[in-house]
């Protein structure tokens, strides 16, 4: 059956004659930023944001950017992490292709991986200041492990001259929330999926 679904945000004035009209939320999801708007802001940032990554190093695990080299680790540790991640009308995500993952320079997007030995246990992806997603192996989740690559893919953002962050995600997924709020994020949207048959 078809649904008819609309996003919208929760301070959106058509969400109550939508609700009168006999939609029903489906599904929340949020938006969150972190701007570094002075010097003395990104310093700190920085500082922090190394640490990050210095603790998922000395916890036997190395952190690095990705490369094309990379696309077949970066597309299994993907089809394999979402299967039990939360999603909304608002907030899928198609696993990526090994070929998307080698193009992945020629878009503008970056991305930053954990390994454990050989395996890739986690990555983080983005384009400039937006991130697009952030995976990580269900074994190594729960260890900062998602925090690290997440701070890895910021650093080399600062560096590249990036002072405004965003992130979203389902607001089922509380993992995810409390992963980018613990790096400094703070959720400025809240959006709601309506849908009715």
């Amino acid at each position: 059956m078809l649904l008819e679904t609309h996003v919208l945000q929760d301070t959106d004035p058509d969400l109550d004659r939508l609700l009168v009209d006999g939609f029903a939320v489906v599904g929340e999801s949020w938006g969150a930023e972190l701007r570094l708007d002075s010097v003395a802001q990104v310093d700190e940032a920085v500082d922090a944001l190394r640490e990050r990554v210095a603790a998922a190093e000395q916890a036997g695990l190395a952190v690095r950017e990705l490369h094309p080299a990379d696309a077949a680790a970066i597309a299994a540790l993907d089809a394999a992490s979402w299967a039990d991640v939360p999603s909304t009308p608002a907030t899928t995500h198609s696993p990526t292709t090994e070929a998307e993952a080698r193009a992945w320079a020629g878009r503008g997007r970056r991305g930053f991986g954990a390994f454990d030995g050989d395996r890739l246990v986690g990555l983080c992806v983005g384009a400039g200041g937006d991130n697009d997603f952030i995976v990580v192996a269900a074994t190594h989740r729960g260890r900062g492990l998602g925090a690290a690559v997440v701070a890895a893919w910021m650093l080399a953002a600062i560096e590249a001259g990036e002072r405004a962050f965003t992130v979203g995600g389902a607001a089922e997924n509380v993992r995810s929330l409390a992963l980018v709020r613990s790096v400094g994020f703070r959720v400025t949207e809240r959006w709601l999926s309506l849908q009715r048959p």
